[in-house]
């Protein structure tokens, strides 16, 4: 294809895009909800001198540079190098050839079958956790719910007893390391300061501090002659199929890193969400307590209304709110043609709030994944990813949430506080805070 034969979807210059990019940092979902509505559901930009961007929430779209045409499209520079720099060259960071060696030695240790192996470790962890649960008619949840999941992933990983310091420590360091990349992202002015004002290196020390603590815990585990039951474990016993061999000391920081930050922070948002939507919505939370009050047992796990709610908070919050992509060779999808190094960025928050395919797409509504046959997932439900990068830890994120409201429920009472959170979308979709009732039962 031509340069003059390219045709791109409705066109923003990049004078428009540089003049509300104070709008766009202030409100990224809120922005390209505006322009997607205008442009009916794609539109396309410029960086500059030969960088293309084209925003989408059409659901064929993104099924073709997800799945149907996924090996011409890999992780942008924005999103994989500079986060490979803090977080490692792990599985949802990499590209090309390594990445598929990675996942095709990893996703084994996420069978349903092997996740099934953690529940008691999930199930301790989740008993234990509530005698921390503070009591009162204005709880912030979302804090609780970030170290609960931490707590599980830690726990899932490595089943030792890590230092509450260190625990604290490795939390906060995570966080930091994400809100550092999501502003050198959206905002590259910042970087003309960094010689200055050191933050980069800064970050630099703290990623180097994270990888020093789960290198000596690594390093610990591979002298000793005891079993564990947990995910290092398998990793550490997980072998290549072309040589034989296992990963090396930097290859299992680096899937450990990602595991400990991907696993905890979507999980933490979408229960803080989900419990926020309960609450807001009695029908719905009346409902769940009579289906998990005729459980004796962790049956709910099964329980298809219980998932149908899961579901419809990560529809509304999804976890990953937008994803990227960057074209390997000139393109072209239906009327669309782009050349090489146009970068997708795929808005996951649309497409979950498209009107055309959600009726009262605002209303929290469980019921809209329960038909006569039971839980159906519609095909413009990606909460997790679609094609073969999709989420290699939805199964045990599915186990673990399921676990939690079902207890979580049996032993206290929540109650509305008339608060609406505010999502901050970071790499993942936060709510600023959950103020809850919350109440033994």
């Amino acid at each position: 294809m031509k340069d003059n034969k390219y045709h791109f979807p409705v066109r923003y210059s990049l004078i428009s895009t540089l003049y509300y990019a104070n709008k766009f940092i202030a409100n990224p979902v809120n922005f390209i909800l505006k322009r997607l509505d205008k442009a009916g559901g794609t539109y396309s930009t410029s960086l500059g001198f030969n960088q293309n961007i084209i925003v989408t929430q059409n659901p064929a779209f993104i099924n073709y540079v997800l799945k149907e045409n996924h090996k011409n499209y890999h992780k942008s520079i924005l999103t994989a190098e500079r986060a490979a720099k803090l977080f490692g060259n792990g599985l949802i960071f990499s590209n090309g050839e390594y990445w598929l060696k990675q996942r095709r030695l990893i996703q084994p240790a996420f069978h349903r079958e092997k996740i099934q192996g953690l529940n008691e470790i999930v199930i301790k962890v989740i008993n234990d956790f509530f005698a921390q649960i503070p009591e009162g008619a204005a709880v912030d949840i979302y804090p609780l719910m970030h170290q609960f999941a931490f707590n599980v992933i830690i726990k899932s990983v490595f089943d030792i007893d890590l230092s509450p310091a260190t625990m604290t420590e490795l939390s906060e360091i995570l966080s930091s390391l994400q809100d550092f990349l999501i502003r050198d992202i959206n905002q590259p002015v910042h970087r003309l300061m960094y010689p200055f004002t050191r933050s980069k290196t800064k970050h630099l020390k703290k990623a180097k501090r994270v990888r020093e603590i789960f290198g000596e815990i690594i390093t610990n585990r591979k002298k000793e002659t005891k079993a564990y039951a947990d995910l290092l474990d398998m990793l550490l016993h997980s072998r290549y199929e072309d040589t034989g061999e296992q990963m090396s000391d930097d290859q299992l920081i680096d899937e450990v890193i990602i595991i400990v930050f991907a696993g905890h922070e979507t999980t933490a948002n979408t229960l803080a969400w989900l419990l926020y939507l309960i609450s807001a919505t009695p029908t719905v939370y009346n409902k769940l307590l009579s289906s998990i009050d005729k459980q004796s047992t962790l049956e709910s796990l099964f329980d298809e209304y219980l998932k149908a709610n899961i579901y419809e908070a990560m529809r509304i919050y999804p976890p990953a709110w937008m994803t990227d992509r960057v074209a390997l060779a000139d393109d072209q999808f239906e009327e669309y043609s782009y050349p090489k190094n146009t970068i997708l960025v795929l808005f996951l928050y649309g497409l979950h709030h498209d009107k055309e395919f959600w009726k009262e797409h605002s209303i929290f509504k469980p019921e809209r994944f329960l038909e006569d046959a039971g839980l159906v997932k519609s095909k413009n439900f990606i909460p997790f990813g679609v094609g073969p990068r999709m989420c290699i830890g939805n199964n045990f994120a599915m186990m673990e949430m399921t676990f939690f409201l079902q207890l979580f429920l049996k032993n206290f009472t929540i109650t509305n506080t008339n608060q609406i959170p505010e999502m901050k979308p970071v790499i993942t979709l936060r709510p600023d805070k959950v103020v809850l009732g919350i109440s033994k039962r």
